[in-house]
């Protein structure tokens, strides 16, 4: 439990370097500058809309192999197959290692099948190419929420709010983190 921990609050401090970067971070392209700055003005009724965007541009890899991977691991994981899943986001991440999607996905699978600690490494990954994944930040925040990291976790949500104002999560779980870290100095 104490190797998670100090893996936890390490990706912590590497999220925080990474989020609070400024437009030099590898992964960032042309496209989606715009669209993240929309996001953060954006109306709630346009925010997911804009959120399907930020989501298609994250899959364009600009490789027909990788986005074959990719197409096929979210078959397998939409199917509940996640040995099948990871066997593509394996060639995918082999492939495309600058590609943060393949990583992110393989996270979200790794976490599903009860694997914390790579998916931490994959989550780690992610954000390094794409800190403003604000779906691996999401991701984050569960983990850590799991581990009883409150604080950790609502410093999360709060980045993710600085990149998603109006993130389904936030209304998801900052009332019942905020209640956990009443009295406890964020």
């Amino acid at each position: 439990m104490i190797a998670l921990v100090w893996k936890l609050k390490s990706i912590l401090a590497v999220t925080c370097v990474f989020v609070a970067a400024t437009g030099m971070a590898a992964g960032q392209s042309a496209r989606l500058d715009p669209l993240f700055e929309r996001l953060k003005s954006v109306d709630a009724v346009d925010a997911p809309a804009l959120e399907a965007k930020i989501r298609q541009e994250w899959s364009k890899s600009g490789s027909p192999a990788a986005d074959l991977l990719l197409s096929r691991a979210k078959i397998a994981i939409d199917a509940g197959d996640q040995k099948t899943a990871m066997g593509h986001l394996t060639a995918l991440t082999d492939h495309a290692p600058e590609f943060a999607e393949g990583w992110s996905l393989t996270a979200m699978t790794l976490f599903h099948m009860g694997k914390i600690g790579p998916a931490m490494d994959a989550l780690e990954r992610t954000l390094a190419l794409e800190p403003r994944h604000f779906l691996a930040l999401e991701g984050l925040v569960l983990i850590f929420d799991d581990a009883g990291l409150y604080q950790e976790a609502f410093e999360i949500l709060r980045r993710i709010e600085a990149i998603h104002p109006h993130a389904e999560i936030l209304s998801r779980v900052r009332t019942r983190l905020e209640a956990k870290t009443l009295g406890q100095a964020l």
